[in-house]
Order: structure tokens, then C-alpha cells, then sequence
């Protein structure tokens, strides 16, 4: 029986992890999402807001080489400061996120972000781990009610699991990619003619106010340890920021 089970669960998470989601399924995805968002948010009506995510946005899309994605940008009227992006390019900021931005290159190192992990269907590919977290945990809650386990003990068992899978293994893997999203966003700013640097001034900031929460209990990284990998990232960050064809296109007024 335990042989049996251990087949079923690896053969399960093997069908999980080689599901392929292709371009065209993502984008669709991203669009029956963003749908959804707007029907059960308000968009913000800022002018101001509205043409700086915009120009940000566009600036940043260009860099990104992405043409097949339909690059939209929208400002929800949220207090709370955040942002966040849907497969195939649709990227949100709320209003709640400007009292940390004082340029378009603070606004960019947020935006620059989320096209990182838009580039890198991290959305897909978060949304499939946690199936398999979910697949591998109705196997394990089949198989101990196949065995004939005591329920008080598998109700132990199960909570193990829920625990295990949580900090073991999703929270662990959304803070890496949330570090290469960081790591990517930062060369997309500084390619698209933002001073990367701008980067570290929004996120010392945005440490300020920001949990304390342990690192291992996060989804993202703490910000000493965000703050230490831009810091390591600038010099390269820099150089292509003073390469940027942007940077003097814009500088020129052009």
C-alpha cells in the first residue's frame, strides 16, 4: 500500500509539472483575469496617475521586446500600496502605491518589476506549483483514509503537510522569483533611460513602513536582503543605464 501510494503521488506531481501552457492560453488567461479585476475594482479617474503608469509602462514594454504581449496599464483606486501584474502583459498599480513614489523612475522600478515577472510567467508557473502542493495533499489525505489511518492522526498529518508545503516549498519559491523579478526589473528601468539607482531610494523607503515579518514566513524577500541584491546588481545596472538611447532621447526632450 505505502508503494502504492508513493507511485501515485510521484506520478501525479511528474503530470503536474510538465503541464504546458502556451503563449496564446496565457495571454487568453490574463485577459479572463484582468476582466475580472475590473469588474470588481474601481479604476482610478486620476489624470495624473493614469499618464504616468501609462508613459512608465510604454517605456518600459518597448525594452522588454515582448510584442506578442498586449501591454495594458490600469490604476486601481486602492489605498492599499501595491501592484501587480497578469500573464500576457496586464499590469495594475494602485493609488495606494504613490505615496512611495516621487519620480517616474521610482514608479518605473515598481512597473520594470512587474513586467519582469510578466516576462517570466512566474503567475503560471506559481499558480502550477500550488497545484501540485494541493494534488500531492488529496493524495496523501486518499491514501491515509485507504489505510485506514486514525483521523486525529490525520488530521496531524495533513497540518504537517499544509505547514511543509507552505514553507518548504511555495513560500521559498516565490521569493526567489520574486529576487529575479527585482534583478530583471532593475536592467529593464535602466535600459528603458531611468536611473536605476532610483530603485534603491523606493525601496528604503518602502522598507520603512514595510512588515516585520520573518523572511522564511514571506512571500517576498526582506527588504535588507532586496536592498543588498539591487546594491550588488547597480554597477551592471548603471552601465546600461548610461548606454540607454532613452536616457538621452528623453533627456533632449525628444
Amino acid at each position: 500500500m505505502k508503494r502504492t501510494i508513493a507511485l501515485l503521488c510521484s506520478a501525479v506531481i511528474l503530470t503536474a509539472c510538465s503541464t504546458h501552457v502556451s503563449p496564446q492560453q496565457e495571454r487568453a488567461l490574463g485577459e479572463q483575469q484582468a476582466r475580472q479585476v475590473l469588474q470588481k475594482s474601481k479604476v482610478s479617474k486620476n489624470p495624473t496617475y493614469n499618464r504616468r503608469v501609462t508613459r512608465v509602462g510604454k517605456r518600459i514594454a518597448r525594452v522588454a521586446n515582448r510584442p506578442d504581449f498586449r501591454w495594458r496599464y490600469y490604476v486601481l483606486d486602492n489605498p492599499t500600496a501595491n501592484a501587480f501584474v497578469l500573464p500576457g502583459g496586464k499590469i495594475f498599480v494602485n493609488t495606494g502605491l504613490f505615496k512611495y513614489i516621487h519620480s517616474d523612475a521610482e514608479l518605473a522600478t515598481v512597473i520594470a518589476h512587474e513586467v519582469a515577472h510578466a516576462l517570466r510567467s512566474h503567475g503560471i508557473d506559481g499558480a502550477q506549483r500550488q497545484q501540485n502542493a494541493s494534488l500531492v495533499g488529496a493524495l496523501i489525505q486518499v491514501g491515509m483514509g485507504v489505510a485506514g489511518v486514525d483521523p486525529s492522526l490525520a488530521r496531524t498529518v495533513n497540518q504537517a503537510y499544509g505547514y511543509g508545503a507552505t514553507y518548504g516549498y511555495l513560500r521559498p519559491y516565490s521569493r526567489e522569483k520574486e529576487a529575479e523579478a527585482d534583478a530583471i526589473g532593475l536592467m529593464l528601468m535602466a535600459k528603458a533611460g531611468y536611473d536605476p539607482r532610483a530603485a534603491l531610494a523606493f525601496w528604503e523607503k518602502f522598507a520603512k513602513a514595510g512588515s516585520s515579518m520573518p523572511e522564511f514566513l514571506s512571500t517576498h524577500p526582506s527588504s535588507s536582503h532586496r536592498i543588498a541584491n539591487l546594491r550588488r546588481l547597480m554597477p551592471q545596472a548603471i552601465a546600461l543605464y548610461e548606454r540607454s538611447p532613452y536616457r538621452r532621447r528623453y533627456a533632449s526632450g525628444r
